[in-house]
């Protein structure tokens, strides 16, 4: 222990210390004594702690772990032990301590306690930890964004970048300090001369650095970055650095590449659906001109075999736009059922039998001698090959050949459409069946197309578990599509299949009225019913649709649905709850013919819904087929 006038200064130094808590312990950790700074660093005033433990200082986590022992152990060990740690004052409040504990010996040197200095640095404590982890959410938030950031000292022309920044970049992980070339050698050789003239933009100019760039990882993948930065000045204006931040957006771009060629191909699918509507809309016109001019009856009748045929391709490209928008929703439902494959090919043909004749091709078609059952939709398959023949007529130069064929194969069976036109490009093969595809062909301007036919073709073929491929060995070779489907080997359940009510047809005089705001509409299809003998009266919107119904007591309405004033839905509602509208047949006749527009029919209790332009025989027939007032059983079949 210190004697004479060295100790007299030592204690006038302590006593006066008013930061640092100065105390000595003895070996076993009890206070020997105790300065000003120790009261106000701890709390405990000199005549509390003089004679008691030194531990009660400590949390009770590390009492529990005996590190005050283990301080004073080290201290007389070594001649010294360091003590950063959480302590804790006398009023419970935890502080951050820095400290040290030394050996005291006396004159003869024998070790007799132990000096501890401590002092309080909770504040700074807690300012480092804040900082540490705000860095720490920064370089999460960092590291989720794919981002990076760089620092670059102009003086010295050195780039600083970080981690991140380099993974982006796919720089070496040692890399961290560049020069402005060797940065720029990392980016892509047609963006590193805007990338240099931002940087010196920005240099003599100040303000924001602001410059999206591509990279080239050493993998040969290309990625972009958007780069963000700003420049700092000394006090006299001179640049100093610029740091700034990049991030990844090479998804970004990718998307934006899509929409851009999604839009490119929408404008090109609205330019070429104008001009495909327009091809049979010019027939039309054209017949119904020779038709006014005409005089003898087989001018006439030709004429309007040929404005049937163009109506007919009108409503198919309506028909196909309607069942691509319901494929595209998966709002496309199949009426499953065992058919026979030889009813579905039957079909197809029928309906592609125009076409293949127009251009005058032989047609061979191939069948197993067996019967080969699928458990399908018969409309929808037939839809498909429908497409398929379709598709090879148009691109077959006249006069040419297509097959049909069918193997069975173990539990599949693979149908093929071969043609001998002018086949696909190889780079074509992979997008065949993609929505809006259209292969550049020689004789496109002539046969025209959506480009949705085969995309309905693979949407409705994997629906029924089935895939199609195309092959091709090129321009002028031909094409084949094949189609595989399941087989069906359980003979189906038919009581689970849908039974149609038997309605006993009828001949009779019906009153019907016609509502439609489109006058023209009104009276043609008002016109078409009084030379079926029916009494027809017409209404242009829904209230007058409602008044009529009152006045004439009709026994059907048909009714269009998008109308001014009130409109077809809600008319029917009205109708229907009147007494003298319960028995009428109502029936919606409307442009409208989504899923959702049929059940919005339903719920309005109209008792069918049929799409415009609707078949004038269909009509008929369904007229025709509807019970008498006063024997209605529920909703007639559309």
């Amino acid at each position: 222990m210190q004697r004479g006038w060295e100790g007299e200064l030592f204690r006038l130094l302590v006593d006066n210390t008013k930061d640092y808590a100065v105390f000595i312990v003895d070996f076993d950790g009890r206070v020997l004594t105790w300065n000003p700074g120790a009261e106000r660093v701890l709390g405990y005033a000199e005549s509390e702690i003089i004679g008691g433990s030194s531990y009660v200082f400590f949390t009770p986590e590390d009492r529990a772990a005996g590190v005050p022992a283990a301080e004073i152990r080290e201290t007389i060990a070594r001649g010294r032990a360091n003590d950063d740690r959480w302590h804790v004052r006398k009023d419970g409040r935890l502080l951050w301590v820095s400290g040290v504990m030394t050996l005291l010996r006396d004159e003869s040197g024998q070790a007799r306690a132990c000096a501890k200095v401590m002092r309080d640095y909770t504040e700074t404590k807690l300012a480092a930890d804040a900082l540490r982890e705000s860095e720490s959410r920064l370089r999460v938030a960092l590291d989720a964004a794919d981002m990076g950031t760089w620092l670059w000292r102009i003086p010295t022309d050195e780039q600083i970048l970080d981690d991140s920044l380099r993974r982006l970049m796919g720089l070496d992980p040692d890399a961290k300090v560049l020069t402005l070339d060797h940065f720029l050698q990392a980016v892509h050789p047609e963006d590193s001369g805007g990338v240099r003239a931002e940087f010196e933009r920005c240099r003599e100019q100040g303000g924001v650095f602001n410059v999206e760039f591509r990279v080239r990882w050493s993998d040969g993948s290309v990625h972009w970055l958007s780069d963000h930065g700003k420049v700092f000045h000394d006090d006299v204006g001179a640049p100093l650095f610029i740091t700034g931040a990049c991030v990844d957006v090479t998804v970004r771009k990718r998307n934006e590449e899509i929409l851009r060629e999604a839009d490119q191909k929408k404008d090109q699918f609205l330019a070429l659906l104008a001009h495909e509507l327009r091809n049979p809309l010019a027939p039309l016109r054209n017949g119904l001109q020779v038709m006014r001019l005409a005089h003898d009856e087989t001018t006439v009748a030709d004429t309007r075999a040929m404005m049937e045929r163009q109506l007919s391709h009108l409503i198919r490209l309506i028909d196909d736009l309607l069942d691509v928008s319901r494929l595209t929703e998966n709002k496309l439902h199949l009426q499953r059922s065992r058919i026979l494959l030889s009813d579905v090919i039957r079909n197809s043909i029928e309906s592609a039998r125009p076409a293949i004749q127009a251009a005058e091709h032989k047609l061979v078609v191939s069948l197993p001698a067996e019967p080969v059952y699928l458990d399908g939709d018969l409309t929808r398959l037939a839809q498909v090959f429908s497409n398929l023949l379709t598709n090879s007529a148009k691109y077959t130069e006249r006069g040419g050949h297509i097959w049909v064929s069918a193997q069975l194969h173990g539990t599949q069976t693979e149908v093929s459409v071969r043609d001998d036109g002018i086949g696909i490009p190889p780079e074509a093969i992979d997008h065949i069946f993609d929505m809006f595809s259209q292969v550049d062909r020689s004789i496109e301007r002539t046969t025209g197309g959506l480009g949705i036919g085969l995309a309905l073709v693979k949407g409705i073929v994997e629906m029924h578990g089935g895939k199609a491929r195309a092959f091709s060995d090129g321009p002028g070779l031909g094409s084949t599509f094949t189609v595989t489907l399941p087989v069906s080997r359980q003979p189906t359940d038919w009581t689970d299949l849908p039974m149609e009510r038997n309605v006993e047809p009828s001949n009779a005089r019906r009153k019907t009225l016609v509502v439609d705001d489109n006058r023209d509409s009104a009276d043609s299809m008002a016109a078409f019913l009084r030379l079926l003998g029916h009494e027809v009266q017409t209404a242009n919107d829904g209230i007058e649709a409602v008044e009529s119904a009152e006045r004439f007591r009709p026994d059907i309405i048909l009714m269009d649905i998008g109308m001014p004033r009130l409109n077809g839905y809600e008319a029917t509602q009205r109708i229907r709850k009147q007494p003298w509208g319960q028995e009428i047949a109502i029936i919606a006749l409307t442009g409208w013919g989504q899923d959702a527009d049929r059940e919005r029919s339903r719920a309005a209790r109209c008792d069918a819904h049929l799409v415009k332009p609707v078949s004038l025989s269909d009509l008929s027939r369904l007229l025709n087929s509807m019970p008498t007032r006063g024997r209605r059983e529920g909703s007639i079949p559309a």
